[in-house]
């Protein structure tokens, strides 16, 4: 799935990298909740008590080594809990999302291709672009000063009025001259 990103800095790969799915963290032990065990008992023919035959499995199932741990079924894991993406690109989908207060001119390209305006970027500061149409239209997910913040999947009638006012808090809270950046995040 896709979701629209806005990131707050000037540094895109260290902003994002806390929360890269690739990005490995110290070995930990993950156990499997109830309804977890039944699918994989079930995909395999198992029965969902015979925890050291599932835990065999593991590999298979999670590509992770498997154990059992106080009658339950678990895990090692180097993947990193805070991941929420595979990969990602500036713009991608959303490429343009924010619109401009004001068009910027482009650059010409080594002078074959006159100069043009843009009205809508994927990378601006924050004081020249129109935040009330940012405001009125945001993006899914918001990441600034480390924290990952985003509306619920879909979000409609309640839900997308809580979004709106979470993410007008926290916009709030952005410095006029930080860089913002509309980024794809894929998960």
């Amino acid at each position: 799935m896709h979701t629209c990103l806005l990131v707050a800095g000037d540094n895109i790969d260290a902003e994002l990298l806390p929360f890269s799915q690739h990005l490995e963290v110290e070995p930990r032990e993950v156990l499997l909740s109830e309804d977890e065990v039944k699918s994989m008992a079930e995909h395999y023919g198992i029965s969902p008590t015979d925890l050291h035959q599932l835990a065999s499995k593991m590999k298979d199932w999670e590509d992770e080594d498997g154990i059992v741990k106080s009658g339950r079924l678990g895990r090692i894991s180097k993947r990193n809990p805070d991941g929420r993406f595979d990969f990602y690109e500036v713009g991608g989908r959303w490429n343009g999302f924010l619109q401009l207060r004001q068009p910027r001119q482009l650059r010409r390209f080594f002078g074959l291709f006159p100069a043009g305006y843009a009205t809508r970027v994927s990378s601006a500061k924050k004081s020249q672009i129109d935040q009330q149409a940012l405001l009125a239209d945001p993006p899914a997910a918001l990441l600034f000063r480390g924290q990952w913040f985003a509306s619920q999947i879909f979000a409609k009638g309640e839900a997308l009025k809580t979004w709106l006012e979470e993410f007008s808090r926290h916009f709030s809270e952005i410095p006029d001259d930080t860089t913002l950046t509309i980024v794809d995040v894929h998960s």
